[in-house]
């Protein structure tokens, strides 16, 4: 690894195939294959594999030109534009803004938790992030191909705490479903128990595996498999035991042998109820049976729902779940919260013989409401989005916006961004109010229940519900 350094001490410039040169700033993750480093300017890496032989080098440099012909667009993977010239082996990739790996929102670096969690931007940014970690290793997986190699170091993240954009970096792990002969690559605490003993190859499974164990280790600053006695113990003992599943998980419901009281806790606090059933099937039900273990979809289904159920403590700026009756960190009780329950119109039965529908109706179908377990809190002063994700069954975008919901004061204003009408009701018994593309609405939040409809009347649809959370005294 010395000739990486000049005389002068400083690094040298890499060229890629192009012959283009790029000057290297420092190191942003290291691992067995290789490190990756930051590039002068900071909207670009190179990434510089390490290989024992010749022959090794040429697989490595075939793969890598196999993945730039992957269908890999719309995914936020930092993508190979260039290889690096003879002899380097590796390439250059391109990033966001200034980025830094997701350890530094999994590692505490400082003893005061409740300020470091906060510094990087608390709960709500962490599940915004990792739902779009989550969207990124589903999209790989609707293609039919692995990364393989999940981990805190191969995900970058902004530095900057207000915004939230995600990168995968080290692509040259990208493949399709490999067999267990081809010695899949993981790293230690993030293979899944398949991996590790070697029952299988690289997987969808095993990804959703790593998914998990950096869901909850973000989360919670805790490890899944990592207990208290693991921690205070040697590195090959955690491997030996930990890593390689001997232990439970440390919030298993019945076997308490690998307890945690370190990290941000009480921990099922800080999880949804979606989020922590997913949780104990990834890491109960599915330690032994890999078919049990929750999808990537299902966790970012999981933790876009809660990241639109979180709010801002006032008094210490701390978010927490808005179903909960006081601040996590501070135990301030929580105020009165405006909040959009989902729901769905849809068929309940078939409609007596003899009878057809007429009009906007359904033929043969009765149509009722149906209340769904998802709800979007209205932050006061801030546009709250209503996504493609919320307002239709199988979205083609789930992320395209359809509506803006701002509160001000006694009222609320919706305005529709989408391409169709949207449909107010007052619950009055009058006729629902159309809202119009590019069009907006007045609505109160006085107590008076409104519902928002993403289709007419006598249409199956979803809709939003305006409700309150009275506050906790």
């Amino acid at each position: 690894m010395a000739s990486r350094w000049d005389l002068g001490g400083l690094l040298r410039p890499v060229e890629d195939e192009h012959h283009q040169l790029w000057s290297l700033s420092h190191s942003i993750g290291a691992g067995g294959q290789g490190e990756v480093w930051l590039a002068r300017g900071g909207r670009t890496a190179v990434k510089v594999i390490s290989s024992p032989t010749q022959e090794a080098a040429e697989a490595v440099h075939a793969r890598l030109r196999r993945i730039q012909r992957l269908p890999l667009d719309g995914v936020p993977l930092a993508g190979v534009l260039a290889l690096l010239a003879p002899p380097k082996l590796g390439y250059v990739m391109e990033l966001a803004d200034e980025m830094v790996p997701l350890d530094t929102l999994c590692v505490p670096d400082e003893e005061d938790l409740a300020a470091w969690y906060l510094r990087a931007g608390g709960m709500e940014r962490r599940l915004r992030l990792l739902a779009k970690l989550a969207d990124a290793v589903s999209r790989l997986h609707a293609r039919a191909i692995v990364y393989q190699d999940l981990s805190p170091s191969n995900v970058l993240v902004s530095a900057a705490p207000e915004q939230q954009e995600i990168r995968l970096i080290d692509v040259d792990n990208l493949g399709l479903v490999s067999a267990v002969e081809s010695a899949p690559v993981h790293t230690p605490g993030y293979g899944a128990p398949e991996i590790v003993s070697g029952r299988s190859g690289a997987t969808t499974l095993a990804d959703a595996h790593a998914l998990g164990v950096l869901i909850f280790e973000t989360l919670t600053a805790s490890h899944p498999f990592r207990g208290d006695e693991v921690l205070d113990s040697d590195p090959a003992y955690q491997q030996e035991y930990a890593d390689c599943f001997r232990l439970p998980w440390i919030d298993h419901p019945t076997d308490h042998t690998n307890e945690c009281t370190l990290g941000i806790t009480p921990r099922q606090e800080l999880l949804s109820g979606q989020l922590w059933d997913l949780a104990t099937k990834c890491f109960v039900d599915a330690v032994a049976d890999p078919l049990l273990r929750p999808p990537a979809a299902q966790w970012a289904a999981a933790l876009h729902s809660a990241a639109g159920q979180t709010i801002v403590c006032p008094e210490c700026g701390w978010s927490y779940r808005a179903v909960a009756p006081s601040c996590f960190a501070c135990r301030r009780p929580r105020d009165r919260v405006w909040v959009l329950r989902h729901g769905l119109t849809g068929p309940v039965g078939t409609e007596p013989e003899g009878r057809s529908g007429s009009g906007d109706d359904v033929p043969g179908v009765e149509l009722s409401e149906v209340p769904l377990p998802d709800f979007t809190v209205l932050s006061p002063g801030a546009k709250t989005a209503l996504t493609a994700r919320h307002t239709f069954p199988s979205p083609d975008r789930p992320d395209a916006v359809v509506a803006q919901l701002q509160l001000h004061g006694r009222d609320a204003t919706v305005l529709n961004v989408s391409r169709d009408s949207l449909w107010l009701d007052h619950q009055d018994g009058r006729r629902w109010r159309e809202i119009g593309q590019g069009s907006q609405a007045t609505v109160p939040v006085d107590g008076r229940t409104w519902t928002l409809h993403f289709g007419e009347q006598g249409v199956l649809h979803r809709w939003v519900r305006l409700m309150a959370l009275e506050a906790s005294r």
